[in-house]
């Protein structure tokens, strides 16, 4: 099977195709625009997409964990059954116009890096994100949904009007957050209590 790097062939840019190359350990994709695409069953553990803009795809079942990700964008993408163990989301570029909200769902995205990104209007559904840095994020209006986010950490993240409702296992301290309209369900209020001591029997 070509690489993902062959398939593209030096392209700067792929629309609407189906792509299902892999990319090695510390190899390198650069400077090009996919739109429209599918990308799927594929492993990019530990490679580097530097400059790469991601609109409108569909991953599937791709492994992206350790993958950095400088001065990328990703637009209106869809993940699903993919693995992202440790991925630093968080060096992606921030565009000058607002992306449209991701979705990830039924992904395995414990120990990832979302420090500082607006991923707003985003939603996890049946994901992992044990251990998730969210530190100084733009939450708003996010739908997290049968989620783990045990020792995710959220200091300085913007959740106003965020769904939590279907989320489990997290600890936020209101005091270091923005929370004017979260959502939580029962469950997820004693995550909130918890900074503060408060026992609910």
């Amino acid at each position: 099977m070509r690489s993902l790097v062959e398939q593209i062939d030096g392209r700067s840019s792929v629309v609407d195709e189906v792509l299902t190359g892999d990319l090695g350990d510390g190899e390198r994709l650069a400077g090009v625009e996919l739109v429209g695409c599918t990308l799927r069953d594929a492993s990019w553990a530990g490679a580097t997409l530097a400059g790469v803009h991601f609109e409108r795809c569909t991953v599937e079942r791709v492994d992206l964990s350790r993958v950095s990700l400088p001065d990328c964008v990703i637009d209106a993408c869809t993940f699903t059954g993919c693995k992202a163990l440790a991925t630093s989301w968080s060096t992606m570029r921030a565009p000058v116009i607002s992306p449209e909200p991701s979705g990830w769902l039924d992904c395995q995205l414990s120990m990832g890096s979302f420090s500082g990104l607006d991923l707003a209007g985003s939603r996890f559904e049946r994901c992992v994100l044990a251990d998730a840095d969210f530190d100084g994020a733009t939450l708003t209006d996010v739908v997290v949904e049968d989620c783990s986010l045990a020792g995710a950490r959220f200091v300085r993240a913007d959740l106003r009007g965020a769904d939590l409702r279907g989320a489990r296992d997290y600890v936020i301290d209101v005091r270091e957050t923005r929370v004017e309209g979260l959502r939580v369900d029962r469950t997820g209020a004693l995550g909130l209590l918890t900074p503060f001591a408060v026992s609910v029997e």
